[in-house]
């Protein structure tokens, strides 16, 4: 092959490919075209629904579509593809709002994030085992039973997955009426305000946070969180099932989880809790 033959071949090659790395974008002047070239419907249609769209579907569009001969079909997909594309905007557009309903659960709210005003608190399945090992084993063998033991439930990892700037934040709640909720939903189908939940500061150790859910001895026991490490929180309902959450003071650098305190139907298990950071406390 001759080289100016192959630095031809070479370029518009080149050419090809940047033509086909560009977003092709359909437009009511491009749909004209098709249309003019005699291209039968069902082969724009499927045009459109495989290309990025920019389309007018105002009256005086529509009546220069249909005197250009665009067919009523092509038309027609066209409007739908418009307002599902404005509905897309409209629904992100209401996805933060925190008055709008969404998967049950908890959420952090904020209002300063121009990308995502609200994140999902996502649920860590926490451990629960006894403390102390020997050592307790041989104080409770010499104190004839009086030495206290301590039930601990852990998380994994020194840090949740979610770490917030901010020391005072906003949490919203969203709960369902359903009689048969999957076992993930449980949580907030169940119980109808946060009343029910507490948050708690999770004690850091070196892989792990964990709190205190239970101690005792040969002569009393007690379950339940201690107040020691519970944080104080109000709410209030803003719209039917949703509750937004406000703390009464700043929370300090740590490690923090909501989790639900009243009694567990017998048919879930109460092993998860919903668990974020401080990263820059009061």
């Amino acid at each position: 092959m001759k080289p100016t033959l192959f630095f031809s071949i070479l370029i518009a090659f080149s050419l090809f490919a940047n033509a086909q790395s560009k977003v092709d974008t359909l437009t009511n002047e491009k749909i004209i075209k098709l249309s003019k070239l005699g291209l039968k419907p069902s082969i724009i249609v499927n045009k459109i629904q495989t290309s990025y769209t920019i389309f007018d579907v105002s009256t005086d569009a529509l009546i220069k579509l249909s005197d250009n001969g665009v067919s009523a079909d092509v038309i027609n997909i066209m409007m739908t593809t418009n307002t599902r594309a404005e509905e897309e905007v409209a629904n992100q557009k209401d996805m933060n709002d925190p008055k709008t309903m969404r998967r049950t659960g908890i959420y952090y709210y904020d209002p300063n994030d121009n990308i995502k005003q609200i994140k999902r608190v996502d649920p860590t399945v926490t451990s629960t085992s006894k403390s102390g090992g020997f050592g307790t084993f041989v104080a409770q063998a010499y104190t004839y039973g009086l030495a206290n033991s301590k039930q601990r439930s852990d998380l994994a990892g020194k840090n949740s997955r979610l770490q917030l700037n901010n020391s005072n934040p906003f949490f919203y709640f969203y709960f369902e009426n359903n009689a048969n909720p999957k076992a993930d939903d449980w949580f907030f189908a169940t119980a109808t305000s946060p009343n029910e939940f507490v948050l708690v500061k999770l004690d850091e150790k070196k892989d792990s946070r964990e709190m205190v859910v239970a101690k005792g001895n040969a002569y009393s026991s007690s379950t339940g969180i201690s107040n020691k490490i519970k944080v104080d929180f109000t709410y209030e309902e803003v719209t039917d099932g949703i509750y937004k959450v406000t703390l009464k003071q700043p929370l300090p650098k740590g490690e923090y989880c909501f989790l639900y305190a009243s009694s567990t139907p017998t048919q879930y298990s109460n092993n998860k809790v919903w668990d974020f950071g401080i990263l820059n406390g009061q």
